[in-house]
């Protein structure tokens, strides 16, 4: 299992949304969106279908589609003929991503660990590889993507497919306020966060509260180290808040 994030794509491809789209409005749409999440496409000024297609040399139907698929992951909104902005998110918009992410992935991992299998495991610890090579290669938006891929397939093992669009928006968004911050060289050599296998070691050995911890710890010791501006510099203090169990279903009497 291979991402592969760049935009200049020359073949149809099957992206980590899962959806097959024509090379050149994914090529399109892989572009803008690593202009987005890498911050070199900001909500300043207003993106016009017409100076895309003069850029990329393609019509305007090509542009209004990657747009389009742009707006339902909830990166760019469109206002009519005043043109499409790239969204800002608020800080309090930041903390309700964050909240639903925590939410969403603890309770998946759950049904995650009756169900995860070695083939599973392997195709993780394969992204995670993946998700190194582009760390050390300091490319942001391999590592993004990547990182996206692999929580989508953690995800996926839960048999949840009801949740795994909002999950996927909610990831994309939450990416938009991380990625485009500075980096420091330790944050890429030695990042102070759980790191993704210790997520497959819990689920090899088969222990839901391990499991459940470590990923929580992952999402959250990754957003303090991404975004400080929006979640501070104290973990204790964001696993306090965010120190609720996952949601666990309950008969028709409520019990």
């Amino acid at each position: 299992m291979n991402v592969h994030p760049t935009a200049n794509t020359v073949s149809q491809v099957k992206t980590a949304e899962g959806q097959r789209r024509p090379r050149k409005s994914e090529a399109v749409y892989q572009d803008l969106k690593r202009m987005i999440l890498t911050g070199q496409l900001t909500s300043d000024s207003p993106i016009t279908e017409q100076a895309l297609a003069q850029d990329y040399g393609c019509s305007q139907g090509t542009i209004r589609e990657a747009l389009m698929l742009l707006q339902e992951y909830g990166l760019v909104v469109r206002q009519g003929y005043q043109g499409t902005f790239v969204t800002d998110p608020t800080p309090l918009e930041a903390q309700l991503m964050l909240k639903l992410r925590v939410d969403i992935e603890t309770t998946g991992i759950v049904e995650t660990v009756k169900h995860v299998t070695p083939k599973d495991l392997e195709e993780l610890r394969d992204l995670d590889l993946q998700f190194e090579g582009y760390r050390a290669k300091r490319d942001v938006f391999g590592c993004a993507e990547t990182d996206r891929a692999l929580h989508l397939r953690l995800f996926q093992v839960a048999r949840m497919p009801a949740l795994e669009p909002i999950l996927l928006r909610t990831s994309m968004m939450l990416q938009r306020v991380m990625m485009p911050g500075p980096r420091s060289e330790s944050a890429w050599t030695k990042p102070n966060v759980t790191h993704h296998s210790e997520i497959f070691d819990a689920l090899e050995a088969g222990d839901e509260a391990l499991a459940v911890s470590t990923l929580k710890a992952h999402i959250l010791s990754s957003a303090i180290l991404l975004a400080p501006q929006f979640y501070g510099t104290d973990l204790r203090r964001l696993q306090q808040e965010f120190n609720l169990p996952p949601v666990q279903v309950v008969n028709a009497a409520g019990r």
